[in-house]
């Protein structure tokens, strides 16, 4: 059985040669077409892939580099919970741990802040000193 796709062969024609031939070009001509088509489509494959593959080996180094961002603040944090932070008070100077330098913030915010009618100029110069403990 012929096949459909192919354009039929004239009617009361043998198989011409001029015929057949031109049936050959033609597939050859759809065979090219599907090969630069497949070849595109690898390249756009290729491409893809790499750069997955670069997403991938970026975020690896991301993670690795945050784990070991965490690990060093972590053991600087734990440092200053076990020793406090040096404050200077006037001429004296005093160790605060994290949870009393919240207690002064806090402290100092119901007293001075603006919203409570408080004096904006005290509450930035308390902030100015608690800022550098803060974590």
């Amino acid at each position: 059985m012929p096949d459909e796709t192919y354009s039929q062969m004239p009617p009361g024609a043998e198989a011409e040669p001029s015929w057949l031939q031109r049936e050959l070009d033609e597939a050859h001509k759809t065979i090219r077409s599907l090969l630069r088509q497949i070849s595109k489509e690898q390249q756009r494959h290729s491409e893809i892939v790499r750069a997955y593959n670069m997403t991938v080996a970026n975020l690896m180094e991301i993670t690795r580099e945050n784990a070991a961002l965490e690990r060093e603040r972590d053991q600087w944090r734990a440092r200053v919970e076990a020793h406090g932070m040096p404050f200077r008070f006037g001429t004296h100077t005093i160790e605060l741990t994290a949870a009393e330098v919240s207690a002064i913030r806090k402290a100092m915010a119901r007293l001075h802040h603006p919203d409570t009618g408080g004096d904006i100029e005290r509450m930035k110069q308390w902030n100015a000193a608690l800022d550098p403990l803060d974590r």
